[in-house]
This record gives structure tokens, sequence and C-alpha cells, in this order.
């Protein structure tokens, strides 16, 4: 019998987690959901979301965040698992047949209790699965939970026998101790719960979405080289990140203000690795991201009117449409993603800041508005390119801006969007 040991990091080829580059995951499975349906004879209940159609076109049921929580609390309690949030969305885990659902969770088990050396299901080999799929359903696990922080890898060591592989051991690669891990850990929910108790009380779905993506980018700053850059730590204890930490904080907060949210990884131009999330809110998908609604991330195109400087939040990227989001985003193929339309809950909609036409009542209004709440900014989004620059005229080019903001209005700047056809102002 021959083993052979492989050991891979997260910043290895072919994994998530990094900077740069995106997922390709191997043979991703389709077709029908399993674990989708009403309730067994034991009486647990399987609510499910509304089709969630990939980017192919190829339906497949999700079940719900909540349906899982029952049979997964069991499962921690009969573990050493220290780590893993009962809370978590594992959209991920409905896109895998019943043996990548086993490895699945065997996977998470020696993660979550930072195992080494323990044997994959061997059932699963006489299915079909190989050492091919390892790499997948780990890349599954760690999307799905946002909790394993201390995960920067993995290794496992195969079995043949006559050319035939008869065994897989498995065991994750951990960045801290576990003395090391339990103090971060308890310092991830400290931070955690500091913030979820400012969330506003009796907040709707979007409400808490934006409370999160307002929250972390005020507490946190765009830092290449910040250290523990790929997980939540980085923004909930140190506020400094990059585009990894952001997702992965988004994600964790939101599940647990009830809000089933997964990370999603891609790229934006030019051809930059990035990761973001998705969300689902009142049963319809958005996609946010919050580092880009940061501006010490992404430079906007200024133009002041007056003085200099730039908002701290820019709302072009909380909760938009695949459309929206693919002028500038282009997910991967690693699982398959719903095509969001909902725009009820888009930023610009909800606070009556979308316009199809250059309208100055409704620009009276949306200033208004933002006054009325004593709010210092207000961004602008037309639905056409031709309404934009009309806005862009009207506003900017003939100072009609003045006459909304009024006479007690000392300074006056503005940047502009031109992919997402938004436009800023800031004033005092």
């Amino acid at each position: 019998m021959a083993a052979l040991v492989l050991a891979l990091a997260l910043t290895g080829c072919g994994l998530p987690f990094r900077e740069n580059g995106n997922w390709e995951f191997l043979n991703p499975i389709g077709g029908e959901m399993p674990g989708t349906g009403t309730a067994d004879e034991s009486g647990a209940a399987a609510d499910e979301y509304s089709a969630a159609v990939s980017q192919a076109n190829q339906e497949a049921r999700v079940l719900t965040w909540q349906s899982l929580l029952g049979t997964r609390d069991q499962e921690a309690e009969e573990s050493e698992d220290l780590y893993t949030d009962p809370l978590a969305w594992e959209y991920c885990f409905q896109y895998l047949d019943e043996p990548g659902q086993q490895w699945y969770r065997d996977i998470q088990r020696i993660l979550a209790g930072m195992g080494q050396e323990q044997e994959l299901s061997p059932e699963c080999l006489e299915a079909g699965l190989t050492e091919e799929d390892i790499d997948r359903i780990f890349c599954y696990v760690l999307a799905d939970h946002p909790e394993y922080f201390y995960v920067d890898g993995y290794r496992y060591t195969k079995y043949s026998r006559m050319d035939k592989l008869i065994k897989i051991t498995f065991s994750g690669s951990y960045t801290y101790d576990r003395q090391e891990c339990e103090a971060r850990w308890t310092q991830i929910q400290d931070a955690a719960e500091a913030l979820l108790a400012q969330a506003p009380d009796g907040a709707d779905d979007y409400e808490k979405a934006r409370y999160v993506y307002e929250t972390l980018i005020r507490n946190t700053d765009y830092v290449l080289d910040a250290p523990d850059s790929q997980n939540l730590y980085s923004v909930l204890v140190n506020g400094a990140s990059v585009c990894q930490g952001y997702a992965k904080a988004t994600q964790y907060l939101l599940n647990h203000l009830g809000v089933p949210c997964v990370l999603v990884q891609g790229q934006v131009e030019p051809g930059e690795g990035h990761a973001w999330n998705l969300l689902c809110l009142d049963g319809e998908y958005y996609y946010m991201d919050t580092t880009w609604g940061d501006a010490s991330y992404r430079q906007v195109e200024s133009d002041p009117l007056q003085g200099e400087g730039i908002p701290q939040v820019n709302y072009d990227y909380l909760c938009v449409s695949t459309s929206q989001l693919l002028r500038t985003h282009v997910p991967g193929q690693d699982v398959p993603l719903p095509e969001c339309t909902a725009t009820k809950d888009n930023y610009y909609v909800r606070e009556g800041c979308l316009f199809s036409a250059c309208e100055e009542e409704a620009l009276r209004k949306a200033f208004e508005r933002a006054i009325s709440e004593g709010r210092q900014e207000i961004s602008l989004k037309c639905t056409e390119e031709e309404v934009y620059l009309e806005l862009l005229d009207h506003l900017v080019e003939q100072k009609e801006v003045f006459s909304y903001l009024g006479p007690d209005c000392s300074t006056l700047h503005y940047a502009r969007n031109e992919k997402q056809l938004s436009i800023t102002f800031w004033f005092s």
C-alpha cells in the first residue's frame, strides 16, 4: 500500500481566500438540490427559499438558513467543536450531492476541532469522490463558515493499493495554536457582540444590511499589508483589512442578525481577485460589496466645487442586482449563484434617490429628506446614462444643487461614479 502526502496553503494555486485569483472548482454539481422537501417523519422542517437560478439559468432549490439550525446544534454538542457558528448560512453545502455533503461534514468537523490526520468517510470514495474533490469541498466549507478564522490551508494523505485509491486522511493547517486561537475567538465574539448590540431595534432586513455596511466601513481601513487580513479578526478586532476580511465580517454579523449571507469570490477590473457577499433580504437575493463601499479602498473621480475630500461611505454597492454588479464585478463559477433581480431593497430605491428622469420636485424631496435626517451627504443614482448626464448638467453645470440645499450651505463637494451612474454631494 502506497501513501502520498500533499500539503496545500490558502495562497496556493486553485485555493480561495487570497487577494488575487478566484476559485477554480472541479466538477461543480448541479441539478435538484439534495435535502430539500417537506418535513420528515421526525418532524424536522425543511423550509425552502424560492428557486435560485444560476448564471447559466440552472435551477436549484436551497434550504433556508433557519432549517439547518436544529441538526447542527446537536452535531456541535456531540463534538469538541469550539468554533462552528450555528447561525452560519450553509449556501454552498446545498450544492453538493450526498457523498459531497458527507465529506463537507468530515472536513468541517476536523477544522472545527483543529484536528490532524483524520480519515474522510471511505464510503464516499466508493460513491465516486476522489482527491480532486477535496479542494472544492474545502473551499465550500470556508465560504459558508467565516468563523474558521484560524484555517489557512490543509494537507491530505492518500493511500492506494494496486493503483486503487482506498483511503484519504485530512488535516487542517492553522495559523495559531489552540491557546492563541481561543484568546482570539473571545476577542472576535466580544467585538461582534458589541456591534450587534447597537443594531437598530425593530429593523427590517434592509436596515440590518445597511447598519452592517455603514458600521464596518466606518470602523475599518483598507490596508493591503494588514495582519490577519484574510479573516474576520482583522476587521472586528484590528480595524484594518482587505476585501476578504470585510466580506467575512459582513457575513458573520448579518447571519447573527438573521440575514442569510455568504461569501462570493470573483474578479473586478482589471482582472483583480476580489471577495464580496450574496445576501437574502425578505426572501429576495442581492449582492453587497462592503469593501468597495469604503472610500479608503476605491478612489472615486472627484470634482470639488469647493474644498477637498470625499464621503467615507459609497452606497453604490449596497444591495444591488446582478445587472448592476456586472458593471464592475465578475463572479467566479465555483457555485451556482441566483440571478438577483429584486430592487425594492436597493439603497437608492429605499432612500428615494433613484431617478428615471431629472425631475425637480423629486430632487427637492430627496434633498429635504437628507437634511431633515441630519445627514451631510446625499447620493443620487440614475437608471439611464441620458438621465445621468441631464442630472449632472442640472445640478453641477447649472449649479442648481444650491437651490436644493438652501442659504445655510457653506461648503459643497461632489463625486461621481460614471459606471454606476451615480453622483454624491456632501455639504455643511
